[in-house]
């Protein structure tokens, strides 16, 4: 056991290094430098460090105030130089972990940083990867690659840890404080050390029996979300057939107080998680000649939502002899975040223009999309020529003024339920 960097830990004397300042870590750098310790924050994309070197935010979860006071007031810092690992006794691994366009996961940032890690000298320290990785890729991927030059033992001379990051961008309850942390080390040690880390900036950590436990852990728990959302997509489809309201019967039952648990349909899967990570559990059974069979059963139906939803709208365009032309209200993965990774929405709109069917859209939080080879921008929802088109809700951001934008549109498409307490102006909507 490392008594010596336990200690540091206890007296708030590490220095914490984290690599990559996205939507993950980002607010964990902050999060330690609120918490006493010293911390640079790494990461390549320059336009990045030169914003928070001035003190401006990129993430609609972080107010540039907050950030500029966080910066004012503790001992934290942000660079592009890798140089900085030599003096950091924790390095905190939170780059992306996309797939690929075969949608097979893509490993190369976390191989990429872990090749730089192994460049400077490791002994003594705490290493933590917090991006999802299929299970067992820290053991097999990233330990060989620390190790590879160096004689150091694992345990004992370096450490090495998994922890899933468990951030939900655009709500407010649930933060790094009070989520609880899971976290598995290669040893028995790593893990120790890991619960001491992570204690110093959550209240409740929760350690398992190994990095691949903690891997499994976050995959299951969006694999969990990822059927389950596929499950009440196909009853949103079913119900439509059946002429029921999905939205009245998701009310009703979820007044059962046991044995339910609400989920709600959509136009389709977004984000850095959900969309993802049941992918890397997949990829992982694919390699040893089994599968999940919930697993490709949902995929079907969640990524065939953006289709369902352009089929509905020109089912609801033909209906009522509206312009062969959509209005797309939001475009970001979720409500109120700047984030449009594996957005639904933008699954639509490639559809649409390779179906070559003329839209625009509106998002208060992305000024621009590139779909192919055309850049489309955000154009006002005020136009009284949006009569006579088809408004389709696909992400339903707070700052919305539903009653503003009823006014503005005859026939709204609601795949969000966002206007389920609407009563006003004559506006035909129609829901998923």
């Amino acid at each position: 056991m490392n008594n010596k960097l336990i200690n540091k830990l206890n007296n708030k004397k590490a220095k914490i290094c984290v690599i990559g300042l996205g939507y993950i870590g980002l607010p964990l750098s902050l999060s330690f430098a609120i918490s006493g310790f010293k911390v640079s924050g790494i990461d390549i994309d320059q336009t990045k460090i030169n914003d928070l070197n001035n003190k401006i935010s990129y993430i609609s979860d972080i107010e540039s105030t907050f950030l500029q006071n966080v910066i004012q007031s503790n001992n934290i810092d942000f660079s592009s130089d890798f140089s900085r690992l030599t003096s950091s006794d924790v390095i905190i691994i939170c780059v992306p972990t996309p797939l690929n366009k075969t949608k097979d996961p893509d490993i190369s940032y976390i191989v990429a940083v872990a090749e730089e890690i192994a460049k400077f000298d490791i002994s003594n320290k705490l290493i933590s990867l917090e991006s999802t990785v299929y299970p067992g890729a820290t053991e097999e991927i990233i330990l060989p690659i620390l190790s590879k030059k160096s004689d150091l033992k694992i345990g004992k001379d370096f450490n090495l840890v998994f922890s899933p990051e468990r951030i939900d961008p655009g709500q407010k309850e649930w933060d790094l404080k009070n989520t609880p942390k899971v976290v598995g080390g290669i040893t028995e040690d790593c893990g120790i050390l890991g619960e001491k880390l992570y204690n110093c900036v959550s209240e409740k950590v929760i350690k398992v029996s190994s990095t691949r436990a903690a891997e499994m852990t976050k995959l299951l728990e969006n694999t969990f979300r990822a059927a389950n959302i596929g499950l009440i997509n196909e009853m949103a489809i079913l119900c439509k057939q059946l002429n029921l309201d999905i939205w009245e019967i998701i009310e009703a039952a979820k007044t059962k107080p046991y044995g339910y648990m609400p989920f709600y349909p959509g136009p389709g899967l977004g984000g850095h998680c959900i969309p993802v990570d049941p992918r890397y559990l997949e990829w992982k059974l694919e390699t040893l000649n089994s599968e999940s069979k919930y697993i490709k059963l949902s995929e079907e139906i969640n990524f065939s939502m953006p289709q369902y939803v352009i089929d509905r709208a020109k089912e609801i365009i033909s209906i009522n002899n509206l312009k062969n032309e959509l209005k797309i209200i939001g475009a970001t993965y979720k409500k109120d975040v700047s984030d449009i990774r594996e957005s639904p929405a933008i699954d639509i709109m490639q559809l649409l223009s390779d179906q070559k069917i003329p839209f625009t859209y509106h998002d208060p939080y992305i000024n621009k999309i590139e779909i192919g080879s055309k850049t489309y921008y955000s154009e006002s929802l005020e136009d009284t020529n949006y009569n006579n088109v088809l408004g389709i809700i696909v992400t339903d951001h707070s700052s919305y003024n539903w009653a503003e934008i009823t006014q503005n549109f005859n026939f709204i498409f609601d795949t969000r339920n966002a206007l389920r307490n609407f009563v006003g102006n004559d506006v035909n909507i129609y829901k998923l």
